[in-house]
């Protein structure tokens, strides 16, 4: 999991109300205005799916709101709070189910008082709604997850931490790649340390957002993690100072050996096509002969980027992805001649958090086999999604185009395996070794002619 979180494109949202219906064990009373702002929430969340959302036929209004239903239900009975619902009827008038959803959603307040806010309840009736889409690209972020996205999409720091990737795996948890010029790049923490502790807390039995909320903090503040390395006896403490951290598209541009490029892109935010184009510019200056782009743990970002990266590896005017609405199909094309020359070795680096923009260049480097795919079944998270802003700061992400490979697969809910599957293995992550990266240098050097070396190839770090 990294330390950061990722972003979608956004804009504000229009007023909006909507209905719904809910039933709870308690005495009707007076709705505060709390609650009141709390159940308007949930209007406008509902009300922005029935007038955005890619497909309308799924935006059955008494469906979601018996989905909203389940997921107060279940919060408050997380909280300790035993509640009673009862469905929605089919063909409730709008106006008098959202009479009843008002007077409920304060009995709901009342029983849930010292357990639950008013914003908490209504966040996870939203959660519940987007949830029953079975949607990748729909769901509720909080208002400081989208103030954070909003900072990434300027190229500004978008959260506090030191700069770590942070990768769990078997209950431990690793450095998967250190940010260039934060904090842990600058006091030496390496790709595959291990966490063992942070200040002093063991994270054996922690889960992943516990590890990742303790690494962060205030700016100005001091935070120790204990780590294992490969190949060093015993454990390091590294005290680092908690700093803005502002994540660069292209993560890791380096050469492994033998004129054999590797290129880490961690998003498809603003500018990344330009950067990696960059890179790829410098390597090819260098006498770059066949090429490693590693996508592993890349889960897209904007469209426009993605077609200027597709521009960089695969021939002018071939089909790369198709958007879909209610109205029709577009079929996006490359429209430029490749920088990397075509004859020149490509192999892409897929994983299970492998997603959306990233998924489909994948697929369009297989689908014209321009390249081979080595890794593990990416998440198959394919969608266009736009962030919509709500009245209280929190956002709705929402699908706005159905999206599918240049030859029209559908890759939502199935994504990608990789013409080469492997898989990291635990002990691959005790050892320090990267056996993907190693898999596509062989690869390359066999395209190329070039002997296949029996011992692995050095990991790549951001160091």
């Amino acid at each position: 999991m990294p330390e950061d979180i990722r972003h979608m494109p956004t804009r504000r949202l229009r007023p909006v109300l909507l209905i719904l219906l809910l039933v709870i064990l308690a005495a009707p009373v007076r709705p505060s205005h709390a609650a009141a702002a709390g159940a308007d929430l949930v209007f406008e969340a509902i009300q922005l799916l029935d007038t955005e959302y890619v497909d309308q036929a799924q935006v059955e209004r008494t469906r979601l709101l018996n989905a909203a239903l389940e997921g107060m239900k279940e919060a408050l009975g997380v909280a300790g709070v035993t509640a009673r619902f009862a469905g929605i009827a089919p063909g409730t008038p709008a106006a008098e189910a959202q009479q009843v959803f008002r007077a409920a959603f304060d009995a709901a307040v009342t029983v849930g008082r010292g357990k639950m806010t008013p914003r908490e309840l209504a966040y996870a009736a939203i959660r519940a709604v987007t949830a029953s889409l079975n949607d990748s690209h729909t769901g509720f972020v909080t208002p400081e997850q989208y103030r954070e996205r909003l900072a990434r999409q300027r190229q500004q720091a978008g959260f506090t931490g030191v700069g770590m990737v942070v990768m769990p795996r078997d209950a431990r948890f690793y450095v998967w790649q250190v940010i260039p010029r934060s904090p842990a790049d600058r006091q030496g923490v390496r790709q595959f340390d291990r966490i063992i502790r942070i200040n002093n807390v063991p994270t054996g039995g922690l889960t992943s957002d516990q590890v990742v909320s303790m690494i962060r903090g205030p700016a100005g503040t001091r935070v120790t993690v204990t780590f294992e390395r490969p190949g060093r006896p015993g454990t390091f403490a590294v005290a680092m100072t908690r700093a803005p951290i502002v994540v660069p598209a292209v993560l890791v541009a380096r050469t492994l050996e033998r004129e054999i490029g590797y290129i880490y892109l961690y998003e498809f935010s603003r500018g990344s096509a330009r950067d990696l184009r960059r890179a790829l510019q410098t390597q090819l200056g260098r006498g770059l002969k066949g090429l490693i782009l590693d996508l592993r743990g890349n889960t897209g970002g904007f469209l426009p980027e993605l077609d200027g990266v597709l521009n960089l590896f695969l021939p002018r005017g071939v089909p790369v992805y198709q958007s879909s609405t209610s109205k029709g199909t577009d079929v996006v094309r490359t429209t430029r001649s490749p920088l990397l020359p075509l004859a020149m070795p490509l192999v892409v680096l897929v994983n299970e958090n492998t997603a959306s923009a990233a998924e489909l260049l994948a697929a369009a480097v297989a689908e014209h086999q321009r390249g081979r795919l080595v890794g593990v079944k990416t998440a198959g998270a394919v969608e266009a999604s736009t962030l919509f802003e709500l009245s209280d700061g929190s956002a709705l992400s929402v699908t706005i185009w159905r999206l599918s490979t240049g030859k029209g697969r559908r890759l939502e809910g199935v994504g990608i395996t990789p013409e080469v599957v492997l898989d990291l293995t635990a002990e691959d992550f005790l050892q320090g070794r990267d056996a993907q990266v190693s898999r596509g240098v062989q690869i390359a050097r066999q395209v190329l002619g070039r002997t296949i070396p029996a011992a692995p190839s050095p990991v790549p770090t951001s160091r």
